[in-house]
């Protein structure tokens, strides 16, 4: 009996459930008033949604929501958002990498709350898993309950996010869910094979935007594939990613922290 020759393994690439868009294509879609979590924000995207913005005014009036974010402290990161009318209300957990957002709370010009980074990521893996809201004993008399302010950083933050419960005879925090409209996360490629990689907090903020019925742009975070997948990454499915923009060469992947600015008087500091 014959056996036929030996044919060399090769990668056969499934049909991706993700397009391929143009950065100013993407800042096309986002619509007036979209809620945004954001994972990661690139020099490519956070240029085109600058630049549409004060070319046609939009997109306008979005809510911005992050854990953790980068940048240089300068224009890098979501300080490209940072315009009056581009921005209604930011949600972060850490404001010190934002100047641009600093600049607008401590002039009253958007609504601006400061909570625990862990508080904000649980919150996504609750939306994510289709839960009323996020019910925490953490945060409990500190900046985040609402008898010490509940997170909000000026007098334009009217709306109280948080609220005190009882949860067993005891007193918790909690949050209501809310949906959000699209996803801000980056992505890198695994060499020789069709997988994505994304940390688990991007896969997080990706899984609750899906459940929101919303948009997930990925952006690629480096030029080129990964041979190993680093730490804190994962392979996930291809259905995660609805949109993915291409990196520049150019762009910066390295994550930097800049020293904290000061805050309006009267609030306190935070770096979670």
């Amino acid at each position: 009996m014959l056996s036929s020759p030996a044919r060399a393994e090769r990668m056969i690439r499934p049909p991706r459930h993700w397009k391929t868009a143009s950065a100013e294509a993407v800042a096309a879609q986002i619509p007036r008033g979209a809620t945004i979590a954001v994972g990661w924000l690139g020099d490519v995207l956070g240029n085109a949604l600058e630049a549409a913005f004060l070319a046609q005014g939009a997109p306008r009036d979005l809510t911005i929501v992050y854990a953790t974010t980068h940048g240089d402290g300068r224009t890098h990161g979501l300080n490209h958002l940072a315009h009056v009318g581009m921005v209604r209300r930011v949600i972060g957990g850490q404001w010190h990498p934002v100047p641009g957002l600093q600049a607008l709370a401590r002039t009253e010009r958007i609504e601006a709350y400061s909570l625990p980074a862990g508080f904000i990521r649980h919150l996504f893996r609750d939306i994510a898993a289709g839960l009323p809201g996020h019910l925490s004993r953490g945060g409990l008399g500190t900046f985040a309950d609402p008898r010490q302010g509940g997170g909000r950083l000026n007098q334009a933050t009217r709306e109280e996010l948080v609220h005190v419960v009882r949860a067993a005879g005891q007193d918790a925090l909690l949050m209501h869910s809310f949906p959000i409209d699209v996803a801000l996360i980056s992505v890198a490629f695994m060499e020789g094979s069709a997988a994505i990689a994304m940390t688990r907090d991007a896969m997080t903020i990706a899984r609750a935007v899906q459940a929101s019925g919303g948009l997930v742009i990925a952006q690629m975070d480096r030029v080129g594939t990964m041979e190993k997948l680093p730490p804190g990454q994962v392979v996930v499915p291809d259905t995660l990613v609805d949109v993915l923009v291409a990196a520049d060469p150019r762009e910066r992947t390295e994550t930097t922290f800049s020293s904290p600015l000061a805050m309006p008087k009267g609030q306190r500091r935070l770096t979670h």
